[in-house]
């Protein structure tokens, strides 16, 4: 211990002498270590916790599985779902849910909140207790009894002022009154199976009742989880359900055929969708590291060159080769410390951008924050650090011969062949990890502008969005919301400002539509669901076509026919007329689309160009439009093109919704633009933060190189001074140097291009239209990472041109 806290005295001493060299390694260290620190956090706030539930590696999302059309997570059917949780014997026990939004009124302003529908036992199959109240009980689920609601910790906070008394009071949802019964702890969130894509959490919870038609197989909207019984693996609780959805299917061969069921893990479904993104990440900034692992290392064999005299007297006074590689160590140690140290405050700051840029829907990435888990990471990633730039300039000095050292005077004197081998080492690792870097950070930059440069099929630009939800409970008839939202829009096209005003029931990039199965009037009619064409259906209210910008391919667009009253007509979009009249025209065909209880055939009236509704990666599918009066919904959300800034629109047309309805709330309140920008989240994620680690590891590789190169021209100043004192032109020596730096760079350039063949294989699920081996982003990357490298090669090239050949020949 006193040997111990000798090296360390002396270790700040001699690092405290040399200010400058310390600074720049704990800053390059700083940087290594904080990048990953903080993509650390991250992962661990994702891949590596937990859901706050009892024994969650127990917990599995239960889809349905439809293997015509190869959708293996498939909302689920409240009729099978009823019939699995009867007849299984693996589960402890199963839960469904859905999600809806909800009209709040009555506590202050109406609002439009995210709520959820959930069976009486999904609480406390997750294992979750009450902040305030009780939970949902089995008569809570019984018909006239579920008018019951459970608030968020969240929505409590907010809308009762965190008041104690709340339980038995009543809230107002779509104009119902409900009994609060309980508060949920802080933090609770139910995953989402669902898919949304407005990435909302809910805030208010009811009971699911169901009623004796619910066991008949009909429609798919919800979505289950259970947990299995102990000792009851994933593969025997899969078998057994496949059993069971194959006696269903013969009991119900209309809506069952062709439908199985899948069991996901829940932490699974829960990250499997960001888990490669984050470990390439992970991987990048370990690249960093090793890069500034290999800069501090150089920094270090460049000191110990000066410093082996000392070590030389240290040798000769009697000092083991152990002890000197200790303290040598020991430093090592105190500058890995100081930067992880560093490293943990940068680390704070980057988690806050990364909150920032987090995607829409990635609820995780909110909470992310320097936990104990994440420090005993640092921590060890310390360690880890100073041993791995430590190790060669120790081992390096305790090589060199005592009695030479001894002999030798000046600098060039000290040169150690092997310490110059392994400066060029680090340099050419350094390069090829910065390329690789570089070639993936290109491949998504490429990929993204791809995915950017998408038409998704409409005009985004000055397009206001705003979603409504009526309650049925004020606006029970079908001529009551038509005539609601009719009037809304009369109010809102009058706006100045308003070009034109529209709506759909689910706007492209703003939630998931209704999909169902569709008939050809003319042509055989499939027995089973699952035989029959897909469709997505959108109902849309006048003037839609128009607002969106959507281009008409041929027939005509809804007039005022189908303003007042059913028509029976509908439109297409490209992919629906190519898929099912190939060389045909459609106009005038019919089609039954199963989408009400008396479907009658709809005449095809018009094709319209396809829309990219859930993504601008998403391929085009079949699509049909329906008039409102068609299939009236109490929900829509209205399109608003505007002349000028939408945003400056959005009180004007919430002043003309409260003077119809001063207890209607509105919400999502967004532009197109916004909406896209969210939808394109993930990739601009991935690109900024792998660009950004590329660009500290190109910083870092220059600057290798450059420090390389500087010294190496110090150490040979009286080797220069002869050549031009022999007749040497400045051109020989420039050429001279950068041949040597060049070459270093080539040679790391030539092994990172290597390495990029096989390692952005990884990349391929985060491309669009990008090939993994790109040849213009590895051309194009090789090419700069080396005209870089030249550049920094050519600083300390002009300097070796300027040494004096008399003050050379003096210099020892």
């Amino acid at each position: 211990m006193t040997t111990l806290l000798q090296d360390l005295r002396y270790g700040v001493r001699m690092l405290a002498k040399a200010p400058g060299f310390t600074v720049i390694a704990i800053l390059t260290l700083a940087l290594g270590i904080g990048a990953n620190t903080a993509i650390f956090s991250v992962v661990n706030a994702t891949l590596l916790s937990h859901p706050s539930y009892t024994q969650p590696e127990k917990l599995v999302v239960v889809w349905e599985n439809n293997r015509p059309h190869s959708n293996t997570r498939n909302v689920v059917s409240p009729g099978n779902f009823l019939h699995w949780r009867e007849q299984n014997t693996v589960f402890d026990q199963m839960a469904g849910w859905y999600d809806f939004d909800t009209n709040f009124t009555g506590q202050g302003d109406p609002e439009r909140i995210a709520a959820q529908a959930v069976t009486p036992n999904m609480m406390s199959l997750l294992g979750v207790r009450p902040f305030l109240g009780r939970l949902f009980l089995a008569e809570d689920g019984e018909t006239g009894k579920d008018n019951v609601v459970i608030l968020s910790y969240g929505l409590w906070q907010r809308r009762f002022g965190s008041d104690v008394t709340v339980i038995g009071k009543f809230v107002i949802l779509d104009a119902q009154p409900q009994t609060v019964i309980g508060v949920m702890p802080p933090g609770y969130q139910l995953f989402v199976a669902s898919g949304s894509l407005t990435g909302e959490v809910a805030e208010i919870w009811e009971p699911i009742a169901f009623s004796k038609k619910n066991w008949t197989p009909v429609g798919r909207y919800m979505s289950a989880i259970a947990r299995l019984k102990p000792g009851v693996p994933l593969a025997q609780a899969q078998s057994q359900m496949d059993g069971i959805a194959a006696g269903l299917e013969k009991e119900f061969p209309a809506a069952d055929t062709g439908w199985g069921v899948n069991l996901v893990p829940l932490h699974e479904q829960s990250v499997g969708g960001i888990r490669p993104a984050l470990l390439i990440l992970l991987g990048a900034v370990g690249f960093v590291l090793l890069i500034a692992c290999a800069n501090v290392a150089n920094l270090q064999l460049t000191r110990a060159t000066s410093r082996h005299r000392e070590m030389a007297l240290r040798a000769a006074l009697g000092a083991s080769r152990r002890r000197i590689a200790r303290q040598l160590l020991t430093e090592s140690m105190l500058i890995a410390v100081a930067g992880g140290a560093a490293g943990v405050l940068l680390a704070n700051w980057v988690v806050a951008i990364l909150v920032s840029l987090a995607p829409r829907g990635l609820s995780e990435l909110r909470t992310v924050h320097l936990d104990l888990r994440v420090l005993a990471f640092t921590a060890a990633l310390v360690l880890v650090t100073g041993i791995l730039f430590g190790i060669a300039p120790a081992l390096d000095a305790t090589r060199r011969d005592v009695n030479e050292s001894l002999k030798e005077e000046g600098r060039s004197a000290g040169q150690s062949g092997r310490g110059n081998w392994l400066r060029r080492i680090f340099v050419v690792a350094e390069t090829a990890l910065a390329l690789v870097l570089l070639i993936g950070a290109g491949l998504l930059i490429r990929s993204f502008s791809r995915l950017q440069a998408v038409s998704p099929g409409f005009d985004p630009h000055n397009l206001l969005t705003m979603k409504l939800d009526l309650p049925s409970s004020k606006y029970s008839k079908d001529a009551q919301r038509i005539a609601f939202f009719r009037q809304l829009l009369d109010r809102v096209r009058a706006l100045p400002g308003v070009e034109s005003a529209s709506g759909n029931v689910a706007l492209p990039f703003t939630g998931l539509g209704s999909r169902t199965g569709f008939t050809i009037a003319g042509r055989p009619v499939p027995p089973a669901m699952s035989d029959r064409p897909t469709v997505d259906v959108r109902v849309v209210e006048p003037e839609y076509f128009r607002t969106m910008r959507i281009p008409l391919i041929r027939g005509r667009f809804f007039d005022a026919r189908e303003e007042t009253e059913e028509s029976h007509v509908v439109i297409i979009n490209e992919t629906m007329a190519r898929e099912n009249w190939p060389n045909q025209d459609p106009i005038g065909q019919q089609v039954v689309i199963d989408m009400k209880d008396n479907n009658v055939p709809s005449t095809i009236v018009g094709v319209v160009g396809d829309v990219k509704h859930e993504g601008l990666d998403a391929t085009p599918i079949a699509m049909s439009y329906w008039p409102h009066p068609e299939l009236t919904y109490s929900q829509m959300t209205l399109a608003i093109r505007t002349t000028g800034d939408p945003m400056h629109l959005s009180l004007a047309v919430q002043q003309q919704l409260r003077e119809l309805d001063k207890d209607q709330p509105v919400s999502q309140i967004r532009t197109m633009d916004q909406w896209m920008a969210d939808s394109t989240s993930q990739a601009r994620f991935n690109t900024v933060l792998l660009a950004t680690f590329a660009g500290v590891a190109l910083l870092l590789a220059v600057v290798g190189i450059y420090g390389v190169m500087a010294y190496s021209v110090t150490q040979r100043t009286r080797e220069f001074g002869i050549r031009m004192a022999l007749g040497a032109q400045i051109a020989d020596v420039l050429r001279l140097v950068t041949r040597e730096g060049f070459s270093l760079a080539l040679a790391g350039v030539a092994l990172g291009l290597i390495l990029s063949l096989a390692m952005t294989q990884l990349l391929r699920s985060l491309l669009f239209q990008v090939s993994a081996l790109d040849p213009w982003v590895f051309g194009g990357v090789a090419a700069l990472l080396s005209v870089v490298a030249l550049g920094a090669c050519l600083i300390p090239a002009r300097r070796a041109t300027h040494v004096d050949p008399m003050v050379a020949l003096r210099y020892e």
